[in-house]
């Protein structure tokens, strides 16, 4: 007999739904993806959240207990491969260029699923506010952590990330939750969340290299409690504003910025703690007691923190430029880095004075150039951070110059713009050797620096520097007693310092 009932009752079922469209077909999901590929089952997560996310039809309810807990169980494998992406895990055949596109999909996709939580609750009347709030922490976290890899990327952030952060701050802060701290790992509130992004933006990112954005990020944590947004504006006491419904980042103060959707503050109690922080590990104080990662106490860290102390300070006057720049269109060839520059420069005899066609050099466009220093545009993969050294050769009249990358910014097409400074048009290679031995050192001698510095300084590599060590200084088939002076500058990979000649050897 022909089944009249099951024929009506599959006309009025919905249709069934395939992938993951509830907490039943997640887990069941999760149970089927590949255990010894991390990187594939993390790819597997972001398909299955995208899907999720352009569902409509899926209930608030199972919305809501569905994407915490893919986010739940995938927090593992975004952890390992967030190891990989930094370098603290080796895994053979899988490279921190191959999880980076994975890692920043699975933060946008869970961002965009609480971000259709908290939408989707928001047009019911009986969800508890606790989930709501709880959501909005984690969207607003997830837009925070890809900001910050876009900076420590030294990327240009896409509109929509500071678009999302403010729009959620102010939601939380007009349902009266921004400052409450929620029940998380590190019982934190919103207003901590949105206030570290902000003054992370104000660091200037652009100009310090990836590994500081991310120290300067785990300061922020033990910072952001002693900042205070407010709706007021205090012309003689605050520094800063920010539009909540805008899509740009923070800014210091000008005059156009007031109206309601403004907040502004003063980093002054921050600085009073960083000034703090210097002087505590400058007096030998363990980095563990004052609460601060060991890498702190480093030199260059050091000068970070006095950086950031005079970029967050109203006592510091607004930077301008300082020499005014010419546009100047060519193409030129770089080498980068100092382990490089010093074998180009010995295949010119010493002096540098030809072209960089028998290296390795890249070719880069120059944009513009001034007194102080140049433009560089290029279109590559090549990686480099701020406090690079460059070799440039056949620029201007000078057949080498040694600049200092001091701005770095790439777009989301690959075009990067490079601020760099000049630091010598007429370096030299000298040899250093240490009293009592035979086995020298290649370094760069800078007879003149650049016009803030003009004073003669050498460019040594870092892991030879000691400051009032004195050595053996040869140069052109003369010799010296010299003594190192305070170094001007640390970076990664060499100092720059001044020297005090002892004697004619």
């Amino acid at each position: 007999m022909f089944d009249i009932k099951g024929l009506v009752n599959s006309l009025f079922q919905p249709a069934s739904q395939e992938g993951v469209f509830n907490l039943k077909s997640a887990t069941i999901f999760m149970e089927e993806l590949p255990e010894s590929d991390i990187l594939q089952a993390q790819i597997e997560i972001v398909k299955a959240l995208k899907q999720l996310n352009s569902n409509p039809k899926i209930s608030a309810t199972e919305r809501f207990k569905t994407i915490p807990y893919l986010e739940e169980k995938a927090q593992p494998l975004q952890s390992h491969l967030l190891d990989i992406y930094h370098g603290r895990l080796i895994e053979e055949g899988t490279t921190s260029h191959q999880v980076l596109p994975t890692i920043l999909s699975f933060w946008h996709e869970m961002a965009a699923g609480y971000l259709s939580c908290i939408k989707q609750g928001s047009q019911k009347k009986f969800v508890p506010t606790q989930k709501i709030e709880q959501f909005t922490l984690r969207a607003m976290e997830l837009y925070a952590i890809q900001a910050q890899y876009a900076y420590m990327r030294h990327l240009e952030i896409d509109h929509h990330i500071w678009r999302n952060l403010n729009r959620l701050y102010q939601f939380a802060e007009q349902s009266n939750f921004a400052d409450k701290p929620q029940i998380a790992a590190e019982n934190i509130s919103i207003y901590q969340v949105y206030v570290r992004a902000l003054m992370l933006s104000l660091a200037s990112p652009e100009k310090i290299q990836s590994a500081q954005i991310e120290l300067i990020a785990i300061w922020l944590k033990k910072w952001i409690n002693e900042i205070v947004l407010e709706k007021e504006l205090k012309p003689h006491q605050h520094l800063f504003a920010i539009n909540l419904t805008g899509t740009s980042s923070p800014k210091r103060i000008r005059r156009d910025m007031v109206g309601e959707n403004w907040r502004y503050w003063t980093a002054d109690p921050v600085t009073t703690q960083i000034q703090k922080l210097i002087t505590q590990i400058s007096q030998g104080e363990p980095t563990s007691l004052l609460g601060v990662p060991a890498e702190s106490s480093t030199p260059a860290n050091l000068e970070l923190l006095q950086t950031l102390c005079n970029l967050w300070s109203k006592d510091t006057i607004t930077p301008v430029r300082k020499h005014e720049r010419q546009s100047n269109n060519k193409s030129i060839r770089v080498i980068t880095g100092l382990p490089n520059i010093l074998p180009f420069m010995s295949q010119q005899g010493k002096t540098a004075t030809t072209s960089a066609d028998h290296v390795s050099a890249e070719k880069w466009e120059l944009g513009d150039e001034s007194a102080s220093g140049f433009g560089l545009n290029y279109h590559s993969d090549i990686q480099l951070e701020t406090g690079e050294l460059l070799g440039l050769a056949n620029l201007s009249n000078h057949p080498f110059t040694i600049g200092i990358v001091r701005r770095f910014n790439r777009s989301h097409k690959g075009f990067v713009s490079v601020g760099v400074e000049t630091l010598t048009q007429t370096p030299l290679i000298v040899e250093l050797t240490p009293l009592l031995a035979e086995h020298s050192i290649s370094c760069i001698y800078a007879p003149e620096g650049p016009s803030s510095n003009p004073a003669r300084f050498l460019i040594i590599p870092n892991d030879i520097y000691t400051e009032n060590k004195e050595y053996k200084f040869t140069a052109q088939n003369k010799s010296y007693r010299i003594r190192l002076s305070p170094a001007l500058e640390h970076t990664p990979t060499f100092v720059l310092a001044k020297f005090t000649v002892l004697e004619k050897l």
